[in-house]
């Protein structure tokens, strides 16, 4: 039954069409799927309407009885404890409650979804309002039917009360479990009026009970009269202007909402600003400047912002902090830092130590963070009283790895500096025993030295693959490995080394089978998913002010740890808002154009980098494996789930486009 529904998914156009620009997500859910369509509001509705007409299409025995439940909402991205990609939600909780209305054959919409859909002359006529359903926790949700001849049901699910359904929305009967609203404004002051009556026109049709101050006087009537519906109400949204700040109202109202809030966690405060001009200081504005905001640019944003409001609703957002000290951006960040973000490799490097394995390797491409991480390691090992030895062969020079005689002598004179460890060299470093041999020998006496454990952190590694010792050096850390199962209880159980690399070792180790790379814990340096943005966008101080702008700036940059860094720090400074920054994101002048003219330099130095980038701006990678790794440690590019190659961000692809294309 699951493979017919797959294969009738895999027909329909509207996924089709919008799986070809990774604008849907499919997540199997047991019985059933959920699909999430990004960009077209109306690819939901077409998608159930040819997956019906597809199941419809075939023999009698094949036909399974399918339900569909539509809504829009917002989601963010999170992982699982089997760190398998997830969806958490308002926008997929409700889909799935408004789909448990239904019986079989139905396609029930929200009503959220519903009004989208009836901006479009073409899909009105296919829309029956139900009326409220109610839902788990008590939730009501204003449902629509989804039908036609050739799809949906169009009998009344067996979970709501019969009523007669009508074309078009229809206003539901109030009820002790609607949510209650109220919305603050100045009268008499446009467009913020118009905007006030819009909110209050969508939500009561959404069911939600809606209240306006419509009285111009401040007395002691209106003080009563205005305070009680307020603290008893579950979310307040204000209208700002520039106007509407200087009401003496309005900053009454608005404390009250604030005050209720401190005392009982709610009504949210929701302020909604009108246009982008700019609010001057006023007490009712540094009340609001901690909050989230949502922004109302004119009618063809009445949509938008509704759906922003309801999900906020029902799904309120952390508010941002009010005062932020942020730190430069580039380079590791330290291990103390509260901008420092923990992905799911974090957790299992951390537990890795503290068992004292034997060797850990952080792979990543470039600015993922593997210094970063490394940091974190060294300040858990200390305060374990561990000792730790920390090899940057970045700083090498070329004719200190010019031999392996100097080489070597130069890794082991650096470890006793910095372990306080003295070694005599001149009579116990023979030339007789060869590189390796002297190399474990001092590192044998290091470590018997002390009884404490010892990680020895390696980063840059990738510097080594080229050396012509590269081979000898990583199979002698090959068998300190063995050596913990061949010598039990000597000094190797109690090293643990830890090598931070970018570039796929195979392609220069001449033995794998002699190598660490294939015998240690691999830890991938993955791009910060949808939460972590979120989640770092907060400790920034929150300058993306909804879920949306957090979409919009994923989207143009993806994941990447130090582009979403400085993006943040430069929205938090106040140097570019986010729609200006979209603007100018791929210019040599704007906001990344620096990180992006390095980019650009290291594709140019190799033709057949040059060649490959080109054929992939084309749609038609060439087959080089040499510039397919040197791009994917360089992090230009990454690769899919199913083998496809891609820029790392849409960025990326635009910048090297202008200048290669």
């Amino acid at each position: 039954m699951l493979s017919n529904l797959n294969a009738a998914v895999q027909t329909s156009e509207a996924y089709n069409e919008a799986q070809s620009i990774n604008a849907v997500r499919p997540l199997p859910t047991g019985d059933g799927m959920a699909l999430l369509f990004f960009n077209d509001v109306l690819a939901p509705a077409r998608c159930a309407i040819q997956v019906t007409r597809e199941m419809r299409s075939g023999p009698q025995d094949d036909r399974l009885p399918l339900r569909m439940g539509i809504h829009s909402g917002l989601v963010l991205d999170q992982f699982d404890i089997s760190g398998r990609g997830n969806v958490v939600g308002e926008g997929i909780n409700t889909a799935q409650r408004v789909m448990d209305f239904g019986d079989s054959g139905h396609i029930l919409v929200s009503a959220q979804n519903a009004h989208w859909l009836m901006q479009f002359d073409d899909w009105q006529p296919l829309l029956y309002s139900l009326g409220p359903g109610t839902a788990k926790h008590g939730q009501t949700i204003e449902l629509f039917s989804l039908w036609s001849k050739e799809c949906g049901n169009e009998s009344l699910p067996s979970s709501l009360t019969p009523k007669e359904p009508s074309i078009g929305s229809a206003a539901p009967q109030r009820t002790s479990t609607q949510l209650k609203i109220a919305i603050l404004h100045k009268p008499n002051l446009q467009p913020d009026e118009r905007v006030q009556r819009m909110l209050h026109d969508l939500l009561s049709t959404d069911g939600y009970e809606v209240f306006i101050d419509n009285q111009l006087r401040i007395n002691r009537d209106w003080a009563t009269a205005i305070e009680e519906p307020i603290r008893r109400a579950d979310a307040v949204i204000s209208i700002v202007s520039s106007k509407a700040m200087q009401s003496e109202m309005l900053e009454f109202e608005i404390e009250t909402a604030i005050d209720q809030h401190a005392r009982t966690g709610k009504p949210i405060l929701l302020p909604v600003y009108i246009g982008t001009e700019e609010i001057e200081e006023s007490p009712t504005s540094a009340l609001l400047k901690p909050l989230n905001r949502f922004t109302w640019h004119g009618p063809d944003n009445d949509q938008k912002l509704i759906s922003e409001l309801i999900s906020a609703i029902h799904e309120p957002v952390r508010p941002q902090p009010q005062e932020v000290q942020l730190e430069p951006v580039g380079g590791a960040v330290p291990p103390d830092s509260s901008f420092y973000v923990e992905r799911s490799s974090d957790r299992e490097f951390r537990q890795a130590l503290l068992r004292q394995e034997s060797i850990l390797l952080i792979k990543g491409a470039r600015q993922m963070g593997k210094t970063s991480m490394q940091a974190q390691g060294v300040k858990l090992a200390r305060e374990q009283g561990w000792r730790c030895g920390i090899s940057d062969f970045q700083k090498f020079n070329t004719h200190q790895m010019s031999s392996d005689e100097v080489f070597y002598k130069l890794l082991a004179a650096t470890l006793a500096r910095q372990l306080k460890f003295k070694y005599d060299f001149e009579s116990e470093w023979d030339p007789i025993f060869g590189c390796n041999l002297n190399m474990e020998n001092f590192l044998r006496e290091l470590i018997d030295h002390s009884p404490e454990p010892m990680i020895w952190f390696m980063d840059e590694a990738d510097k080594l693959f080229g050396a012509s010792f590269a081979s000898d050096f990583f199979g002698l850390i090959r068998s300190w490995h063995n050596s913990r199962s061949t010598e039990p209880g000597g000094p190797w159980d109690k090293l643990t080394v830890v090598i931070a690399y970018a570039t796929e070792a195979h392609l220069f180790i001449q033995d794998l089978n002699q190598s660490p790379f294939n015998v240690g814990r691999r830890l991938e340096m993955e791009d910060f998913n949808i939460r972590q943005i979120a989640d770092l966008n907060d400790r920034y101080g929150g300058p993306l002010q909804t879920e949306r702008e957090i979409e919009r700036l994923h989207a143009l940059i993806g994941g990447q740890p130090f582009l979403i860094r400085r993006a943040l720090d430069i929205l938090a400074t106040g140097k570019f808002e986010l729609a200006s920054m979209e603007e100018h994101a791929d210019r040599d002048d704007g906001p990344f154009g620096d990180h992006l003219k390095r980019i650009l330099v290291s594709v140019l130095r190799i033709p057949n980098i040059i060649e490959y980038v080109r054929g992939l701006l084309a749609g038609h990678p060439t087959g080089n494996s040499d510039a397919f790794y040197r791009l994917l440690a360089a992090g230009i590019i990454n690769q899919g789930d199913r083998g496809n190659v891609r820029f790392r961000c849409r960025l990326y692809e635009s910048y090297l486009k202008h200048h290669l294309g």
